[in-house]
């Protein structure tokens, strides 16, 4: 096996061990998750996202060793690759990702093991579907107190209530909206989360 074969197999195989943690976590309490590893700053990630980022995984490591198989030795160099230039010119920091657990860094906190009968993760297609109903905003007929956002508003309300809930706190908004592309500075943002903040607050309990 070539080095980067080798050094392409063993970081997926690092992610799946992570992955495993993950499912174990997702039982915990807040309290306990962020205590159970020395976690670097980030969002908890909801159980979905890791059982479709470990499906993801596993797609990867079957593709690899076929590719393997088939005497491509091109293909492990090209997901290196891409691994390395997603870190360096792609990934923006907005504390969402799933942050790599090991067992021996594991703290006396001891979650349970992750039922047999775990449910399928959803299909692409389910997992897109839900980001896009998450994102979209349908709020009952607004009132006439409540004023009616414009096009470029309308972005940035969504993005408010995905954030809300992803367990963003509400003064934490404008500094994390501010900082994707496209959106306005953090001043602008506080006055169109202000305007518009009953509307938010009714697409998050919807």
């Amino acid at each position: 096996m070539q080095p980067a074969q080798k050094r392409t197999t063993e970081l997926l195989a690092k992610w799946l061990q992570s992955l495993e943690l993950h499912r174990r976590y997702a039982s915990l309490s807040n309290e306990d998750y962020w205590q159970v590893q020395p976690w670097a700053p980030h969002q908890r990630p909801a159980p979905w996202i890791v059982e479709v980022a470990r499906t993801r995984v596993l797609e990867l490591q079957s593709h690899l060793a076929t590719r393997l198989a088939a005497g491509d030795n091109a293909f492990a160099e090209s997901l290196e690759l891409m691994s390395f230039l997603a870190t360096l010119v792609g990934v923006q920091d907005i504390e969402r990702y799933i942050p790599l657990a090991e067992a021996p860094s594991q703290s006396p906190v001891e979650p349970p093991p992750p039922p047999a009968d775990v449910a399928p993760p959803p299909s692409p297609a389910a997992a897109k579907a839900k980001t896009k109903a998450t994102a979209t905003i349908a709020p009952a007929t607004p009132s006439k107190s409540q004023p009616t956002p414009t096009i470029a508003e309308e972005p940035i309300i969504a993005d408010a209530v995905r954030l809300l809930k992803w367990g963003r706190e509400w003064h934490e908004l404008a500094p994390a909206i501010a900082r994707i592309a496209d959106r306005p500075g953090v001043v602008e943002l506080r006055r169109v989360l202000r305007a518009h903040k009953a509307r938010i607050e009714a697409a998050v309990r919807e």
